[in-house]
């Protein structure tokens, strides 16, 4: 039977997103904030598509879990890995990265192009792609544990205008621009970070926690996940 109950943060497991381009150490840092997350980092499990990553940091985290996943990404094939954590008792859950899911081999654009061919309408080629899609997103937001997730970006080389012995230069500079996800999906977040190339610094683009808006760019750690675990027990 249904019915309301009095409302309390203990309820909420975090729901985010580390955005990034290469380099930009989204998966140590996802690391970071799942240790701070749970007392015990054998609690922590990484889906992983590319197979030995999250180990490449042991030593800085300890012992973790991890479960490789090989192409197709398919929305399926990455709920299945999220219902097998699930079943594992972990507590934390990083997902590195969502991107393969969307643009990987086998994931929804590669379903897409596939319906594509057979429909001939790129228009009706969505209509069996967005729902698996959407299951994907949605398993995620209803899973017990905490997830966090890592999103690669699209880059982009500018022209970047700056002084140099007293002459102004233009010179190229790699940026990131959009998630390699479906639009709009960081709305979905109780907290997105964009983390920087150089220095790996964490700008906010979504807090609904409050713990880190208005804040400057700042440097990942154990301590961030500490502060969103103390304030889902307040």
């Amino acid at each position: 039977m249904l019915e309301f109950k009095e409302a309390s943060r203990r309820d909420v497991r975090i729901k985010m997103a580390l955005g990034g381009k290469s380099g930009a150490g989204k998966t140590l840092s996802a690391l970071l904030i799942a240790k701070g997350l749970v007392e015990n980092v054998a609690k922590v499990g990484v889906l992983q598509t590319e197979a030995g990553r999250a180990q490449c940091y042991l030593r800085d985290i300890g012992t973790f879990k991890v479960l490789d996943m090989a192409p197709p990404f398919s929305p399926m094939k990455y709920i299945e890995g999220i219902e097998i954590a699930e079943k594992s008792k972990l507590e934390v859950l990083v997902i590195d990265s969502i991107s393969d899911e969307w643009a990987g081999p086998g994931g929804a654009l590669d379903m897409h192009s596939a319906a594509c061919e057979v429909t001939k309408n790129t228009f009706t080629a969505w209509k069996n792609v967005t729902p698996k899609h959407d299951q994907f997103m949605n398993r995620i937001l209803q899973s017990p544990l905490h997830i966090i997730c890592t999103v690669r970006k699209k880059t982009e080389t500018i022209l970047e205008t700056v002084e140099r012995n007293g002459r102004t230069i233009q010179v190229p500079k790699r940026v990131g621009l959009k998630d390699i996800q479906r639009d709009d999906s960081e709305y979905r977040w109780i907290v997105q970070f964009d983390l920087e190339q150089e220095g790996n610094l964490a700008t906010v683009i979504k807090d609904n926690t409050k713990l880190f808006q208005g804040k400057p760019a700042f440097l990942i750690n154990v301590e961030t996940g500490k502060k969103l675990r103390d304030w889902c027990l307040t």
